[in-house]
């Protein structure tokens, strides 16, 4: 009886630590794939030289627990890192919007770049990496996306 109890622990704790650990290593899921061309384009007209194929991210989409969390990037201890993007957000969201958020999120794990909540005279983020609750207004657009683009790159 003793060994049932143990087959079930087992393979409840197998799949809890399946949970835990990277869904790939660095495979970007071709959903995505688009916007990390772009970001390399982005980066490449900004002087920065970045191939994806000499990085350890991989990217996908999937449900995020966590409620209002559009993207995360994660690292572990081997030094790669994933993009997850929130499969809600993916499915409701423009093209803009989208890329807005795997750039965001490629700021954080291929660029290094933190939170920044600093604001115009007018109340407007100037930065792409804005927290989303940092009190600026975060709009991401056709109007700004170059200066947006342009503090991302040339921080």
């Amino acid at each position: 009886m003793k060994s049932i109890y143990w087959i079930a622990l087992t393979s409840i704790l197998m799949l809890i630590m399946s949970n835990c650990t990277k869904q790939s290593d660095n495979e970007i899921e071709a959903e995505l794939k688009i916007h990390f061309d772009t970001f390399v384009t982005e980066a490449e007209a900004h002087d920065m030289d970045i191939s994806l194929d000499q990085i350890d991210i991989g990217a996908y989409v999937a449900n995020i627990e966590q409620r209002g969390t559009l993207g995360q990037c994660k690292s572990y201890s081997d030094g790669s890192k994933q993009i997850v993007i929130d499969q809600s957000f993916w499915n409701s969201a423009s093209e803009l919007e989208r890329e807005y958020v795997v750039f965001h999120e490629l700021g954080h794990c291929l660029l290094g770049r933190d939170h920044d909540d600093t604001k115009d005279s007018s109340g407007k983020c100037i930065s792409i990496m804005q927290s989303g609750d940092g009190g600026c207004d975060g709009i991401y657009n056709s109007q700004n996306r170059n200066s947006l683009l342009n503090e991302l790159f040339d921080f």
